[in-house]
């Protein structure tokens, strides 16, 4: 919803209702161009937070008188705006503070907004359709706004290479061994190794046994029972034959 609200005795267009803002933003061209002192600006440095967790720099704060509605029905209420400096296509942001403060209750299928003026009156105020898609294009074609961009260098160059060699390297035919300065400090500290082979549990004292062997879900007093052998036909029990001699 956009509509336009007096700020200084100047007419403020462009001014976006956003119910789902926990602030009231005054972006930093319409600042400048409000002529307002930045002796008046009060110190803020908490950074907003988007909601996808994107963090916007403010530029400290500034209470302005802000008056919504007409000039024979309106309300004038100080609004503490956050200074914010990005490309955006409207001057002000109005967000949950403002509208409480107000007492505002915004209708969206009805593209207005209604809230009791100083008289006690109801006070309705449309949205501006042809401005609401102005702003919309517009914003399609900004690019977002970058302050203090850093670059960030590798202080330590990552080890991009991936080492592979074998404990116990074997030499087929048409292989090659070549030194590698990698490769040997590794080599060095993982032969002494390769000839530990652990046979029982023993060798391993202060290993839980429980962990290391296997048990079997079975009942120890039932009788175990073979299972029935199947007969192969003699194609198959070749080619199972032949495939058995392949991995011995």
């Amino acid at each position: 919803m956009v509509i336009s609200v007096d700020i200084l005795n100047c007419s403020v267009r462009k001014t976006l209702i956003d119910q789902g803002s926990s602030t009231d933003i005054l972006y930093w061209n319409t600042f400048k161009q409000l002529g307002i002192p930045e002796e008046e600006l009060r110190e803020y440095h908490e950074p907003l937070v988007g909601f996808s967790g994107k963090r916007v720099e403010t530029r400290d704060c500034i209470d302005l008188y802000t008056s919504f509605g007409l000039e024979h029905e309106e309300k004038r209420i100080k609004v503490t705006y956050l200074v914010v400096h990005a490309n955006t296509s409207y001057n002000i942001l109005l967000g949950r503070p403002s509208l409480n403060k107000l007492k505002a209750i915004v209708s969206t299928p009805h593209l207005a907004m209604k809230f009791p003026s100083k008289r006690g009156r109801i006070v309705t105020v449309h949205t501006d359709q042809k401005t609401a898609r102005e702003c919309y294009f517009a914003s399609l074609r900004l690019k977002p706004f970058h302050e203090n961009s850093r670059d960030v260098n590798i202080v330590s160059p990552r080890l991009e290479e991936e080492l592979d060699f074998k404990l116990d390297p074997i030499v087929d035919e048409g292989y090659r061994v070549e030194s590698n300065e990698n490769k040997q400090p590794f080599q060095l500290g993982l032969k002494p190794e390769q000839v530990t082979y652990l046979r029982v549990t023993s060798d391993m004292p202060g290993i839980d046994p429980a962990f290391l062997c296997h048990h079997l879900s079975v009942y120890k007093g039932e009788t175990p029972i073979a299972q029935k052998k199947r007969k192969i036909d003699g194609d198959k029990a070749k080619a199972v034959e032949e495939e058995t001699n392949k991995l011995l």
